[in-house]
């Protein structure tokens, strides 16, 4: 399925989503201006953790929020398969960074990998990577948070990585989407913001649009949230 790139833009409130939230007060923020909400565990693993204490965390706040992803940020490519074997019923997002991780993510059906350029000099993806998340459905998120928090020649290096990154997936059709990644409520932005990061990296104006549309309901559809 592709997404309606074409149609005329809607700035309704109610056809927005996003996917990417790190704390409560981001999440009561980003609920005035979204239609839907995810709030992202943060799992931050080193080795193996106690997998019934975290799975008893993830459903306390799917009690609490109901969209709820966990955000894996590891060095160890092995963790991504392990966390998507143990909790199939959750979206899993990888914090990108590591180029084994960002591959390990994409082999073993991740359903994002955010940023996959932080803390690297280079995108984090290239042709082959990116050709094969379009084949399995892993999507790539846009962030904003690091974006803010950066100094002015990290910011120009991040929005380099972004164009390029976007220039991969618009040539092969990965699922994509533009969050901000806010951890506090003061890194929340409205659609409108969100979209405007797109332009600025490349995007049409409508396909701005289905990275905060069209592609998040077809990754939060997978799991009927």
């Amino acid at each position: 399925m592709t997404a309606p790139e074409t149609e005329e833009i809607s700035f309704s409130r109610d056809r927005y989503i996003e996917m990417d939230v790190r704390s409560p007060e981001a999440y009561e923020t980003a609920e005035e201006w979204f239609d839907g909400v995810v709030f992202s565990k943060k799992v931050v693993l080193s080795k193996e953790p106690e997998w019934g204490s975290l799975k008893e965390e993830l459903r306390e706040l799917r009690s609490e929020y109901r969209r709820v992803a966990i955000l894996l940020v590891t060095g160890k490519p092995s963790l991504v398969r392990e966390v998507r074997k143990r909790f199939p019923s959750f979206p899993l997002y990888v914090q990108g960074g590591d180029l084994r991780v960002n591959r390990a993510a994409i082999e073993n059906g991740a359903d994002a990998v955010i940023s996959p350029w932080f803390g690297r000099k280079d995108p984090g993806l290239d042709h082959i990577l990116t050709r094969m998340a379009a084949r399995r459905g892993v999507a790539i998120g846009f962030s904003l948070s690091p974006v803010l928090h950066a100094t002015p020649y990290e910011r120009v290096q991040i929005l380099r990585f972004m164009f390029k990154t976007w220039e991969l997936v618009r040539k092969y059709s990965t699922p994509r989407f533009i969050t901000s990644s806010a951890q506090e409520k003061w890194d929340v932005r409205a659609p409108r913001d969100l979209m405007s990061l797109g332009i600025n990296i490349g995007m049409e104006a409508p396909q701005a649009k289905a990275s905060l549309d069209f592609y998040p309901r077809s990754i939060l559809g997978k799991y009927s949230l």
